[in-house]
């Protein structure tokens, strides 16, 4: 008994002394990081992203941040910067920005497949501003091997009478369910 209390002493002493410190130190960089899934010592504020411009062509990450701006005219009017890699979570909170800045929502949005959801295409569309996006497999959807490929819902036929898709072995696929989801900045919309 009295050995078994000496052990559990020792126990707690290096639980105190080295496993205490070690943790309290992994939940402040959790806290440093927050929603994020990594950051840098030398700066905690950025986080590390596959950079356009990797000379060693080896895909390493580097600290960074990702700015977003928007012009009129050839005029920078808006900037903010993000942690996130990508740019398809960064366009509703930049339109919002923008809109605390200026009083207004833009009245057009011109930009690239990367920010092509439809998450951002309904805010775009509920708020009036005309949307010039492409969506994420545009450019994919313009090549043979996709417009080949019989498992895409869109190379399938469709009855439109009927409201049926014919798979490619001819059998009829009638709908079984229907769904709607919508997510506008992390939160169901009830």
């Amino acid at each position: 008994m009295e050995n078994r209390n000496k052990r559990e002493l020792g126990q707690i002493k290096k639980f105190r002394e080295e496993d205490l410190p070690k943790l309290q130190e992994y939940e402040k960089r959790l806290d440093t990081m927050g929603e994020r899934n990594s950051y840098s010592k030398t700066d905690p504020n950025a986080t590390f992203m596959r950079m356009k411009e990797d000379h060693m062509r080896n895909g390493q990450l580097k600290p960074g941040y990702n700015l977003q701006i928007s012009t009129e005219n050839q005029f920078i009017i808006n900037y903010a910067f993000y942690h996130n890699p990508g740019d398809t979570l960064t366009l509703i909170s930049f339109l919002l920005y923008g809109r605390m800045r200026y009083h207004q929502f833009m009245k057009e949005v011109c930009v690239d497949a990367g920010y092509g959801s439809e998450e951002n295409y309904e805010f775009m569309e509920r708020l009036g501003i005309s949307a010039y996006v492409k969506y994420n497999y545009f450019h994919a959807e313009q090549t043979k091997k996709w417009k080949r490929d019989i498992s895409k819902q869109d190379n399938l036929y469709y009855n439109e009478p009927e409201n049926y898709f014919i798979c490619p072995m001819g059998e009829h696929m009638e709908l079984a369910t229907k769904s709607k989801v919508s997510m506008i900045m992390g939160m169901k919309a009830k």
